[in-house]
Order: structure tokens, then sequence, then C-alpha cells
């Protein structure tokens, strides 16, 4: 079914993009298309112009396409970012996983660009309802993103920084630097000797995954836990959340997936309860009687959370996200861990090794008895063609609750 709102299309580098097909698609869902030629003139178009959907082509200057796409997301946030190519290098596949809401191939159909647009349309539509807006507008302080992870974040795209300089980044913060080494030398990541110097994490684990723990060790940090909250443990939430972040990076290497699709598991999975922090710490006795009500009722949390208060965790912390231009996967991931199947997507993603990794782990314990975490989609599984490997990933959730036993 096509979603059929009257749309603005610009297409950048129309040579890997089949402009048949596009006029097609624009035809079928009343969209209106513009095209320009050259970066500099996408530029200019984006900075004066509003356009709900970009479709670029990367067979020209890929590196200097990426970096315009890199600013594009600070000038209109909200357009939807298509990217078309041919083969990608790992590093170009990384890039493009970070900007863009989707990827497809060069000599893609109608059908396919039809079905990337809708949905990326489809999810930003769910984060960015009213109601969500209204529930996070009244959080009384909202971080932004640390200089640290921005630095991480360039050094990462220019990839031409030594594990030194990514740990001299990090040093500024000393307080971060101490949790990072804290977190490197846990029992999540099971090292066989401790670290005790920040170039030797950078080096074992890489700029990306030091860059999103610093960000998730940031972003908790904004929201202490204080007297007004005894329901559930913060740091515990933190903790089972990178329990999380590397079960879904294992399971994304066990399908084979791309490193880039396990690195955004991994931030997802650090972030995906980040949510449930800020709405009790923004209203502790409402959430408290929140609780109460699904422990009493014995449904899971998200879905009183959203009876109750108009907004999920899921919610909460996916808005949040897209506010701070994580990648799109992220967010996604984010918002349908719970409920994977209302994601279109019938594609193996973030989101899959994020929702069966919280699905199959202990939730942190609560004062009030009531769930948490997601219970696992069958249907979900059945639509990808995953139910198979459902027994191998229980058996791989038992070596990671030994890990969280031991914490």
């Amino acid at each position: 079914m096509r979603i059929t709102l009257e749309k603005s299309i610009l297409v950048c580098n129309s040579a890997s993009i089949d402009n048949d097909e596009i006029n097609l698609v624009a035809d079928l869902n009343s969209w209106f298309v513009s095209r320009v030629s050259s970066i500099d003139e996408l530029t200019k178009r984006i900075e004066s112009e509003h356009f709900d959907v970009l479709i670029v082509g990367l067979s020209e200057s890929p590196d200097r396409t990426l970096n315009a796409l890199t600013d594009i997301i600070r000038i209109r946030p909200e357009t939807i970012r298509i990217v078309v190519s041919g083969h990608l290098s790992p590093v170009l596949a990384a890039r493009v996983a970070e900007v863009a809401h989707s990827s497809l191939q060069e000599g893609c159909g109608e059908i396919e660009i039809s079905h990337a647009v809708e949905q990326a349309l489809k999810t930003s539509a769910m984060i960015n309802k009213k109601e969500i807006r209204e529930v996070i507008g009244r959080v009384k302080r909202l971080p932004s993103l640390p200089d640290v992870y921005q630095e991480l974040n360039q050094a990462l795209i220019n990839g031409n920084s030594s594990a030194k300089e990514i740990a001299g980044i990090i040093q500024r913060d000393a307080v971060m630097s101490a949790k990072v080494l804290q977190l490197v030398n846990s029992a999540f990541f099971g090292l066989e000797r401790h670290i005790y110097r920040l170039n030797e994490a950078v080096t074992i684990l890489g700029v990306r995954q030091i860059r999103d723990l610093a960000l998730s060790h940031h972003l908790f940090e904004a929201f202490p836990q204080d007297g007004s909250w005894s329901s559930f443990s913060f740091s515990q939430i933190q903790t089972r959340s990178l329990t999380v972040a590397r079960f879904a990076q294992n399971i994304c290497r066990a399908v084979k997936a791309d490193r880039h699709i396990q690195g955004l598991a991994f931030l997802a999975g650090l972030l995906h309860d980040f949510g449930m922090i800020v709405l009790a710490s923004n209203d502790p006795e409402k959430y408290r009687t929140v609780m109460e009500k699904a422990a009493e009722l014995k449904q899971p949390l998200y879905a009183l959370e959203k009876l109750d208060l108009g907004v999920s965790h899921a919610e909460a912390g996916a808005y949040l996200l897209g506010l701070w231009n994580l990648p799109p996967k992220v967010v996604e991931a984010v918002l349908f861990h719970h409920f994977p199947n209302s994601c279109p997507s019938n594609e193996f993603q973030p989101l899959t090794a994020v929702h069966i990794a919280d699905s199959l782990l202990p939730p942190v314990g609560t004062v009030i008895d009531c769930r948490v975490t997601s219970q696992i989609s069958i249907k979900y599984l059945e639509r990808l063609g995953l139910k198979g490997e459902l027994n191998y990933w229980e058996m791989m959730a038992g070596e990671y609750r030994d890990r969280m036993d031991g914490v």
C-alpha cells in the first residue's frame, strides 16, 4: 500500500539514479520532483528550500557527497535521506549508515525506491507525533551531545587518526576517560588482560565502540538517580544496556552482518532503554504510578506508558536520539525494539539484534513487579525467516546471563 501524501523530492547526481523510475514513483504517489546535478547546487537548494525527501547518487565524489549529507543533517535534520550507490567499501558503507535512512543499489526499481521512502516516512511520522513532542518539551534538562562525541565522530569519518590521537580526545574529560576504561575492563568485554591506557582500549575495541561508550556514559550521567526515585536502579539499567549491546553485536556477527550493522546494533543496544530513565527522572511520582498499574494489570510497562503518559519510553528515547541526529537505523531500533513487527523492513538490521537480545536477557529488578523488557516476537522472526535461529540465540544468551550475575 502506497502513501499518497504530497511530498517534495530533491534528486542529486542522477547518473547513479534511474530518472524514469523516480518519475514513475512520483507520479504514482503525487510527489513533486526537483533535480540538481552537483553537490554545490544541492547544498544551495537545501539551504533555501524545504524538501521532504532527498535522493542522492554516490557514484561521483563519494567522500564529498557524504560530507555534504553530514552538513545537510544539521541544516534540515527532518529531511529523509536516501543514498543510491554501487558497491561500497566497508568504510564508505559505514559512513552511509551514519547519515542515510536507507541505502539502495544502482539500478534499483520503482518498488525499491518507493518502499525505502515510505518506510522512512512512516518511521519519521511515528517519532514526531505531537504527544511525544509535548512530553519531551516538559523535560527540565535535556543534554546536548558532548564535544568529545563530535570530535570522535569526525575522527571516525576521517579514518586517519591514530590510537594516541583518539585517546587524547577522550582524556580531555577525566571522568569520561575513567568510565570508558572501567567499561572496557568490565566482564562484558571479556578481555584477557586489564587495559590501563586509553590508546590500548582504542586499538582493541576501535574508535566506533569507544565513541559510543563515551556517548552512552554522557547521556546516562545527564539523568542521575536521586532520592525521589527508588523503583529501579538507573545504574542497573545502564549496565544491562551494555549487556544488550554486546549480545546484539554478537547476534549480528552470528548472521554475518556487515561490521557497520554490528556497530549500529551496539549503539542502539546501549541506548534502547534510555527513554525509561528520561521519563522516570521527569515525573517520578507519575511514572511510579504507571509501573504499579502495569504490575496490577500484568501488562508490559511500555503498554501502560503509552496509555497513561501518551508516550512510551521507546518513543521518548527515539525522539531524543533523532533530535541529536544519531544514525537513523539506531533511532529505528530504539523506537521498535518492543514491537519489531511494526517496522516495515523485512531485512535483518540493528533492530532485529536489539529486540532479540533485549527479549532473551533477564530484566532489571524492580521494586514494583512489572515487566520492563521485550517479549520475543515470533511473528517478526518468522517474517524474516529467522525463527530457526532462536534456539542458538537462547544458548548465546546463557553466556551473557552469567556475565550479568558476575557483575
